[in-house]
């Protein structure tokens, strides 16, 4: 077996999948993190290449010869930008533990140094899956308060919200027993067809965690948001209220994948709730970053002058089910 064969092979495969990477992660994740995370990466790689005798490898490819030249050879199909770059992932862990122990006979430090790329690719991975499942579209954010819960038939109502255009699901119970928190929960995440559409569960982590929800939201008066970070892992959405500018930089600051700021108008859905109006959310939302999403007495009426405040979305619960839900969701997203 000579290994300058696998060596030009594998260095290729390597040289190819990082590069895509580093492309996906620029232009479609548009994530600066992961890009400098990428590129440090390569970096190091192409000093490998630099120490390495190429020209002496290169001089025993047979690319004629090959016999995974051919058009039908390891072709998988793919589906979303998802499922391609983490194929390219393992096809670079799987280039970078090849030439790690093609090295070992030949060059210790070479293989060393490979292991510590493979080791960067782990972590690279597990960035990129967080990123991947917290990924989310705040513009429709559907509440399911308790009380409706009797009334509506859930998987009809999961149905008509994903088949409407609501981007997001949040289950909010505060009364019912902890058996029939999860089983509601559970009923909501087993109706979801729709990758993209993103359930929430209000205030309980427990819950969140035993139905496998996307996330969690947060009151002011919950656990600090570093400690819920930390029991939920980097794959979960955080999400926090807001009611002051303060609070909302705050809850940046600490990681929140977004804040739900209100009560913009007065609610029906919670009486007690203190109204901050649109000028409130409008120096939120141009002082934070992360999505900004407006909560509280919203409807068709006046849905738009809370996106043209700045929010990136809307929250919605009473108005949805006073009615027809498919026409009110719908007339929210005219």
């Amino acid at each position: 077996m000579r290994w300058e064969r696998i060596a030009d092979v594998n260095l290729n495969r390597l040289d190819e999948s990082l590069k895509f990477i580093e492309d996906v992660v620029r232009f479609s994740l548009e994530n600066r993190l992961l890009l400098t995370q990428i590129r440090k990466i390569r970096q190091e790689f192409l000093r490998v290449k630099k120490a390495l005798p190429m020209a002496y490898i290169l001089s025993f490819r047979r690319s004629s010869a090959d016999l995974g030249r051919s058009a039908k050879f390891d072709v998988r199909m793919r589906g979303s930008t998802r499922d391609i770059i983490a194929a390219n992932i393992t096809r670079a862990k799987e280039s970078s533990r090849i030439l790690e122990e093609s090295f070992k006979s030949s060059n210790v430090l070479m293989s060393t140094r490979m292991k510590k790329i493979r080791f960067n690719l782990y972590d690279l991975e597990k960035a990129i899956t967080g990123v991947f499942e917290r990924k989310f579209n705040p513009r429709l954010y559907a509440i399911i308060d308790e009380k409706y819960l009797k009334t509506y038939n859930v998987k009809d109502m999961i149905h008509v919200f994903e088949n409407n255009g609501v981007t997001m699901i949040q289950l909010r119970i505060k009364t019912l027993s902890d058996r029939k928190f999860y089983k509601y929960a559970v009923m909501i995440k087993n109706a979801l067809r729709k990758e993209e559409v993103k359930f929430i569960i209000n205030n309980r982590l427990d819950i969140a965690l035993a139905c496998r929800a996307h996330g969690v939201h947060c009151g002011q008066e919950d656990m600090p948001l570093r400690k819920i970070r930390g029991m939920l892992g980097d794959n979960y959405l955080i999400g926090v209220s807001a009611h002051t500018l303060e609070q909302a930089q705050r809850a940046q600051q600490e990681g929140a994948d977004y804040v739900g700021v209100g009560a913009i108008y007065k609610t029906r859905t919670k009486s007690d709730a203190r109204v901050c109006g649109l000028s409130v959310l409008r120096s939120i939302c141009k002082k934070v970053t992360i999505p900004v999403i407006g909560i509280g007495g919203i409807t068709n009426k006046n849905y738009r002058k809370v996106l043209k405040a700045g929010a990136a979305g809307i929250a919605v619960s009473s108005y949805l089910f006073d009615g027809n839900v498919r026409k009110n969701v719908r007339a929210l997203t005219a």
